[in-house]
């Protein structure tokens, strides 16, 4: 009977060991810390000129912030922040102002920025691009 109890005991352990073990390893929770995102603003407004239409010349004011995904990736942005604002300048560049009287075409230059960004820096370190101030004429 004894024997019954200790087995049974065991297995009862192990089966409650097992699916702690299971619920982590589903959920995808482990004890390691994730680094939290950090935004680097951009030293200075940015003003340059936009894509024209027609005869017609436009140009954009802006503030910009970046979430990259760590601290070190902070201090790559900050290291290479000539280059950073150039390829920022450079899609303002080839944007028309239609393209930023939208939300969603407002996105998109983001979106271009982002990806233009990353490939500069050779590391998918930028996530999100911030206009904190924008005025566009």
């Amino acid at each position: 009977m004894k024997k019954l109890i200790v087995i049974i005991a065991i297995i009862a352990v192990v089966l409650v060991v097992g699916s702690i073990l299971a619920l982590k390893f589903v959920t995808g929770s482990n004890n390691s810390k994730q680094e939290k995102p950090v935004l680097v603003s951009l030293n200075k407004e940015i003003l340059t000129n936009l894509s024209s239409e027609g005869s017609m010349f436009h140009y954009i004011k802006v503030s910009v912030s970046l979430e990259v995904v760590n601290d070190s990736a902070a201090k790559i942005i900050e290291a290479d922040m000539p280059r950073v604002r150039d390829e920022i300048i450079s899609v303002f560049n080839g944007t028309k102002i239609s393209e930023l009287s939208t939300p969603a075409g407002i996105e998109q230059v983001k979106a271009k920025i982002v990806q233009r960004l990353n490939s500069l820096l050779n590391a998918k370190i930028v996530r999100k691009v911030l206009f904190t101030d924008m005025v566009v004429q």
